[in-house]
């Protein structure tokens, strides 16, 4: 037993030093500088395909995505009310996104991209995996045949669905996904052609500290197998003040930042007042005649 544990102990060890290193390796990118022509992580899309027929399992290993929801509908939900101008008779209803166009970019299969259609939005999913979108549109037909008319799936790359799609959305959505993709520049300008000026970028992600490698990797995936061993890799995370680095190129100013946390032990995810695990990020596209921010 003390033999298990030690070396138990000597692999959590190790994963923690080469994580380290490989972070030290990290070299941050300008959106203008980025030369990948792709922004898809074909091993990450072929490992999501794999569970595309357990998405919708609540006590599977998209458990806590599910719970997620309880954090990030409302937040996406009062960021657009705070920076457009809606209806007073819809606020406190269930229409309360009637009119607006979301388009969610990496959206497995759809159980955020539905639960803002029941808010009368209207939203485009997109997602690399053709196996994912297939669970998508399967579960909405089955199961939602309600949101059908507010919904389209449509399995594509944020880069070539942007050539057709330049300033088209009011919202754009990246949730748990930047920290999946290649060249998270190029990902994230991609997404912001299809936004229009004075639309928000909402994103949620893991952030890049030790905090975040020994809860959310070592623990999470090689201790307690809340989710599959590799589904993060620490290095592909982005810290805030580099993902605001980006968005500040691209002509889009941050105006909320905040911090959040999953209890596994109870499947509920909370807000804290530090970014040192993950954190939501919701930034609106600079119109022309808008004041550049100092």
């Amino acid at each position: 037993m003390l033999s298990h544990k030690i070396c138990r102990f000597a692999l959590l060890s190790r994963n923690l030093r080469v994580a380290i290193i490989s972070a030290r390796n990290i070299v941050t990118k300008d959106a203008s500088t980025s030369a990948n022509t792709s922004t898809v992580d074909v091993k990450d899309v072929a490992n999501y395909n794999k569970m595309a027929q357990n998405w919708w399992d609540l006590d599977g290993f998209m458990k806590p995505l599910h719970s997620l929801n309880t954090l990030r509908v409302p937040f996406i939900r009062d960021g657009i009310l705070a920076t457009r101008e809606v209806s007073a008779d819809k606020i406190e209803t269930s229409r309360v996104l009637e009119g607006i166009n979301i388009l969610e970019v990496g959206c497995g299969g759809g159980f955020l991209t539905e639960n803002l259609a029941r808010l009368h939005a209207n939203v485009t999913g997109i997602d690399a995996g053709k196996d994912v979108i297939r669970a998508a549109e399967r579960h909405v037909c089955q199961q939602s045949p309600d949101l059908l008319n507010r919904i389209q799936y449509k399995a594509d790359t944020i880069e070539n669905f942007a050539k057709d799609n330049l300033e088209r959305y009011d919202a754009v959505v990246l949730s748990e996904v930047v920290e999946h993709v290649e060249n998270v520049p190029k990902f994230i300008s991609s997404a912001v052609d299809t936004l229009k000026p004075g639309g928000s970028i909402f994103i949620t992600t893991p952030n890049r500290t030790i905090p975040m490698l020994v809860t959310g990797i070592i623990l999470a995936e090689n201790v307690f197998r809340i989710v599959p061993q590799g589904t993060h890799q620490w290095n592909k995370f982005i810290t805030p003040l580099e993902m605001q680095r980006i968005l500040e190129s691209l002509n889009c100013t941050t105006v909320l930042l905040n911090g959040f946390f999953y209890e596994f032990w109870r499947n509920t995810w909370r807000w804290v007042p530090v970014n040192d695990f993950c954190y939501a990020l919701q930034a609106v596209k600079r119109t022309d005649d808008s004041p550049e921010k100092v």
